[in-house]
């Protein structure tokens, strides 16, 4: 491919691919998988990003980086009722300009949009330049809470809300669990546009025979004795005190060899810390910090039961994950996640921040090792059946991609 057709131009917020995983390649980006593919395939790949910061981790030569004042870093620590503003105010004041000027030179074939910041820059390209325009959405984030009343909904949805307004040729939305094509379609976005994608996993996980022993010994986990994990970024919205508080009760409870393992880091951190020891627990908790994601199969072998308990979804990939590897989950019943976790078959699911009944369920599952053998055997099962590649989902997406360039 050597036309302008190939060449394809992102709009992101995110300075480097990296930037929603840190600096250490935890998690899995979907962007490196995304330039991996389309620029193997002969795409011209120009991405729009802000300017890096000092530190900012990942140069591409796959692609060509072009940027816009990182007003993002630069007011991270206002106070969020001045950000939620602020940013998108400064994203149309900043970014679609550029973009414009940007898309005028290339002529690109397609202008792509990460998130929800970037629909008024892809819809400007399509309006003023006649480029079609895709916005893609990694998850709905507060859009799936359609119990909160009116008023509440759209005070916490403002900019989701507003960004929906833009017109665009394709909107792709991954499934993250918190039904984002229901969701789209719910807000009155035409269906024949949305392209509610699964996410991509290292589905050859499933496959993998690693050494329990070893395993532990390559994390500095105890032989012996029961390991939970709890694998995320600690933020408020994923929950991890509630994860502290079942830990002091499973141990209250007589479980008193069982370790209680944080895999992940962020801003809670300290206050997970400060809960653990004042519940009397902190021995019994173990900190590892961010996991590059080529460990996490390690990991998740050195694991007895897997936890979740994020107020979005609990099938995000690290639960889709601990299936994939054969670890029995116990997860809160937020969003979608029923429609993997089954109570009972592939995993037990507790009502949503009933602290009480997740300790309970862990101990249960901790202390009967037929239902983890039950919950693991069912869920691999489940994930091999049903859970994608990222070479097939990268593929359904470019072939979204290609659909639209071939009607130019």
């Amino acid at each position: 491919m050597n036309d302008a057709r190939a060449r394809i131009l992102v709009v992101s917020p995110w300075e480097s691919v990296w930037s929603l995983g840190g600096d250490s390649k935890a998690g899995v980006s979907d962007d490196e998988r995304f330039i991996d593919a389309f620029a193997r395939a002969g795409y011209e790949l120009h991405f729009l990003r802000p300017r890096p910061r000092p530190r900012a981790p990942h140069r591409d030569a796959r692609v060509h980086t072009h940027t816009y004042p990182n007003f993002f870093a630069a007011t991270r620590s206002l106070p969020t009722f001045v950000r939620r503003p602020l940013w998108p105010f400064l994203f149309q004041l900043l970014v679609v300009p550029r973009a414009l000027r940007l898309a005028r030179a290339l002529r690109p074939g397609v202008v792509i949009g990460h998130s929800h910041y970037a629909t008024a820059a892809t819809h400007q390209c399509r309006a003023q330049l006649g480029i079609p325009s895709v916005v893609k959405l990694f998850g709905v984030m507060d859009l799936v809470h359609t119990e909160w009343g009116a008023m509440k909904y759209a005070f916490k949805n403002l900019e989701q809300l507003s960004a929906l307004r833009y017109p665009q040729d394709a909107w792709i939305v991954l499934d993250d669990g918190t039904r984002g094509g229901e969701i789209l379609r719910g807000r009155g976005l035409p269906a024949e546009k949305i392209h509610f994608l699964p996410n991509g996993l290292d589905v050859e996980w499933a496959e993998r025979h690693i050494d329990r022993k070893e395993a532990r010994r390559s994390f500095s986990l105890p032989e012996s004795g029961p390991v939970i994990l709890f694998l995320s970024r600690l933020v408020k919205s994923k929950r991890p005190l509630d994860f502290v508080r079942a830990a002091s009760r499973v141990v209250a409870g007589g479980n008193r060899d069982a370790v209680f393992v944080f895999a992940g880091d962020g801003p809670l951190r300290a206050q997970c810390e400060r809960a653990a020891a004042s519940a009397g627990i902190a021995d019994r908790l173990r900190f590892l910090g961010t996991i590059p994601h080529d460990d996490i199969p390690r990991l998740m072998a050195a694991s007895d039961v897997f936890v979740s308990t994020s107020e979005l979804t609990n099938r995000a990939l690290p639960t889709c994950e601990a299936m994939l590897c054969g670890v029995p989950v116990v997860v809160y019943d937020a969003g979608d996640t029923a429609t993997i976790v089954r109570d009972g078959e592939t995993g037990v699911v507790v009502a949503d921040g009933d602290v009480a009944a997740l300790a309970d369920t862990i101990a249960r599952v901790v202390n009967d090792p037929a239902e983890r053998q039950h919950l693991a055997d069912n869920a691999r099962a489940l994930a091999r059946q049903t859970f994608t590649s990222w070479e097939q989902r990268i593929r359904m997406e470019m072939e979204i991609i290609e659909r639209l360039l071939a009607k130019e």
